[in-house]
């Protein structure tokens, strides 16, 4: 993981800011508020002790008054500050996550497939909410408290000079060391490594867990499941030890300086250079002064967290993405070219000067033993990877278009295995599109789907994650279906009889020939029955 700087940092961490500065300046505002009402409650609750004690002469009722609407005002506003915040906060999180899940959807191939889904989700749903807590509350907190210090400060240096020094001289400032940074954020990029690492293996084990029992497979990803927990126990322990000195050191110094203010104000109290309300204020100073202390101590961690996250979160926000682009729907397009085409995934050459055409009509099958770049073609066609050598171009009304994403939306694609959403079988149909009962029928009928009809909740029946509760052929007809809702004039299928009986192939595929006579067809299968039926078979030799 990249080590940004930390002006690189905070002006991302800035921009993310924009649509919510003014609510974090009201917030910030009614904090200070805050602050200003608990020093004025010190302020009367010195005077009311002294008036109690007649150290001074005054409306003992008048002060009281003061100090209880001071109170009450000033939890008024710490509450609406809070819930101000929270709101805003839970904003900026779901905010981010928005735009870093869209930049992960749009993250072209090369950067996509480097990705495992548990990383991701972990960066997402833990190191999002670290970045959001800091922008919304953190960064401010740590300002407000400050500032909180500082007049805290301020007042005890009226009362006591010497006393205010002592307060903070004896305070753990080693927190702020350079090395502590050093320490702790290392410490914490190991934990957060670790973490990810732990949560790719839980997600494999959730989502293959039927396959891991199939095979036999549960002691070895049991072991290496408490493996991955073991490792993050272990940097965790680590860091907590070394949270747990540190924050061992801090209360001692603390709670000495509590004592010493406490023995310094009763010589003097006895000594008669202070009243007894100034002694009071004294202790409640001092606590002003050393719980912000307390809580800037506690900002460290946080800080570092944030650091540490931050980065995690600029490696997906540094991934290329594509561009925004407004679609462009072919109105008659006759064929595809591919000329001299080649493509390598690194250093791995798989398509090398490969030529054809596919003609409206004439649908086309591309068989090949695996490995021989079949779906990586289907990859071209949908603009998801590019090109190293040679173009891919689209004849229409006698001109010619070099085929890029603009163009995705005029195919209808049918890819391998089971790609089912979890939800309805009506949602998996109409995804990006209006529900037309005579459109779904007649996409049920060309993918020999039925069976749908016989369910007890027919259309509504809900299927689990990757359509967990149907057959593999069931889902395989729901994938063909949601595809044929398209109103696309280029059709892709990837191995579509791949998971069918015979039968229920052939009824599928003489549907689409027949339905799609004025379509661009392709179809990548191993099935030679389904090739035969097709006007051309493409071999593809890698």
């Amino acid at each position: 993981m990249r080590a940004h700087s930390l002006t690189y940092q905070l002006r991302w961490a800035w921009s993310l800011t924009r649509g919510y500065r003014k609510p974090l300046l009201g917030y910030f505002l009614l904090e200070l508020w805050a602050i200003g009402l608990s020093l004025l409650f010190v302020f009367f609750s010195k005077r009311a002790i002294d008036l109690a004690i007649h150290a001074v002469s005054g409306n003992l009722r008048m002060t009281l008054a003061a100090l209880v609407a001071t109170v009450l005002c000033g939890l008024l506003v710490k509450a609406i500050s809070t819930r101000w915040n929270q709101a805003t906060g839970l904003q900026m999180e779901l905010g981010l996550q928005r735009m870093l899940l869209g930049g992960q959807m749009r993250a072209v191939w090369k950067f996509a497939k480097d990705w495992h889904t548990g990383d991701l989700m972990l960066r997402l749903q833990g190191d999002s909410v670290e970045v959001s807590q800091m922008l919304s509350q953190g960064a401010l907190s740590f300002l407000l408290v400050l500032l909180r210090l500082g007049a805290s400060f301020g007042f005890l240096w009226l009362m006591d000079p010497m006393l205010a020094l002592v307060i903070v001289g004896i305070s753990p400032l080693f927190l702020f060391s350079k090395l502590y940074f050093r320490k702790m954020r290392r410490l914490n990029a190991a934990v957060k490594q670790a973490e990810s690492n732990f949560g790719n293996v839980l997600q494999e084990n959730l989502r293959f867990r039927l396959l891991i029992r199939a095979l036999g497979l549960i002691p070895a990803r049991e072991k290496k499941l408490k493996d991955g927990q073991d490792h993050v126990f272990k940097l965790k322990m680590a860091q907590q030890n070394f949270a747990v000195g540190s924050q061992t050191i801090m209360k001692f110094t603390i709670n000495g300086g509590y004592l010493l203010t406490f023995i310094w104000g009763i010589y003097r109290l006895n000594a008669g250079e202070i009243s007894f309300g100034t002694m009071a204020a004294f202790l409640q100073l001092v606590g002003r002064i050393q719980t912000p202390i307390l809580q800037a101590m506690s900002f460290v961690p946080q800080f570092i967290r944030f650091r540490t996250a931050t980065d995690r979160l600029l490696e997906l926000h540094h991934d290329e993405k594509e561009a925004a682009v407004q679609p462009e729907r072919l109105t008659d397009p006759q064929r595809i070219i591919f000329e001299k085409v080649g493509f390598r995934y690194e250093d791995s050459l798989v398509i090398a000067d490969f030529s054809a055409e596919i003609k409206r009509g004439r649908p086309v099958a591309l068989v090949g033993a695996s490995g021989r770049g079949k779906t990586t073609l289907i990859r071209l066609l949908l603009a998801l990877i590019k090109t190293h050598q040679g173009a891919i171009r689209i004849e229409q009304n006698g001109q010619s278009v070099v085929l890029s994403n603009v163009h995705r939306g005029n195919f209808a694609y049918v890819p391998q295995g089971n790609s089912l959403f979890s939800g309805r079988i009506l949602d998996n149909l109409v995804y990006g599109t209006s529900i037309d009962a005579d459109r779904i029928k007649q996409a049920i009928y060309l993918a020999n789907a039925e069976f749908v009809y016989s369910l007890p909740q027919g259309l509504e029946t809900v299927v689990g994650e990757s359509g967990f509760g149907l057959s593999e052929g069931q889902a395989q007809r729901i994938a063909i279906a949601r595809a044929m809702m398209q109103d696309a004039p280029i059709w892709l299928f990837d191995e579509i009889t791949s998971a069918l009986d015979p039968e229920t192939g052939e009824t599928i595929v003489q549907r689409l020939l027949e339905a799609g006579g004025e379509k661009i067809m392709l179809f990548v299968t191993h099935d030679m029955k389904l090739a035969a039926q097709c006007h051309e078979t493409i071999y593809m030799q890698g």
